[in-house]
């Protein structure tokens, strides 16, 4: 594709109010007595691989209250803590989501030249597109982890995940994916059976992280 839309890798989001479906009460925010504190340095402790825990090439969807929290700190994660680098492609909708309405500007470049966040869907699409195809030209690329929502895009996003088959593609949607796998992410000290257990990353530790230099 000739013309791909330019990311924007240094970014900056106005803050906005909470997204409404994100009840405070259910939220990680809500609960800060059961979150374990940090480390000084404010990046998210190694204790859990959430990234790791997602069987490539396949995709999951994050579904249930604490879905933006299990994401915000999954995108952390992808961008300070693996050791593959991977890149990170998202919407400016779909930060907004997860970073819960916050200004981000990230400072460390070698951070913010991983991170790709584009203004549509559509202009998303078009970056994967053409890097699968830039990828199965010859080139390397490291892990590519796409965080969006379904929604009412769920076919053309199925079709994007398609078109990555064989290539290394961590798909992370937002609210139920009817083509499965999904998972319910709760917080860690929460009696319950379902397995997806996660220690959140407070939001200001987040992007205390983000903001860091390397």
């Amino acid at each position: 594709m000739s013309n791909q839309p330019q990311a924007s890798t240094k970014t900056g989001l106005a803050c906005a109010s909470t997204p409404s479906g994100h009840s405070p009460l259910d939220s990680a925010a809500a609960h800060p007595s059961r979150i374990p504190p940090t480390r000084g340095d404010h990046r998210p402790p190694r204790r859990q691989r959430l990234l790791h825990s997602i069987t490539r090439p396949l995709h999951s969807g994050i579904e249930g209250p604490f879905a933006n929290d299990w994401l915000r700190t999954a995108f952390v994660e992808a961008l300070m803590e693996d050791e593959r680098l991977p890149d990170v492609v998202t919407t400016r909708h779909d930060l907004n989501l997860i970073l819960r309405g916050n200004q981000l500007a990230i400072t460390d470049d070698a951070v913010a030249g991983r991170l790709s966040v584009f203004d549509t869907l559509e202009d998303s699409i078009e970056h994967l597109e053409a890097k699968a195809d830039h990828i199965r030209s010859g080139h390397t690329a490291p892990t590519t982890i796409w965080i969006t929502a379904p929604g009412e895009n769920t076919d053309v996003i199925h079709q994007t995940i398609d078109y990555w088959t064989g290539l290394d593609l961590i798909a992370l949607l937002r609210g139920h994916w009817p083509h499965g796998p999904n998972r319910r992410p709760h917080l860690a000290h929460w009696p319950t059976t379902i397995t997806h257990a996660f220690s959140p990353q407070p939001p200001q530790d987040a992007f205390s992280a983000l903001q860091s230099p390397g």
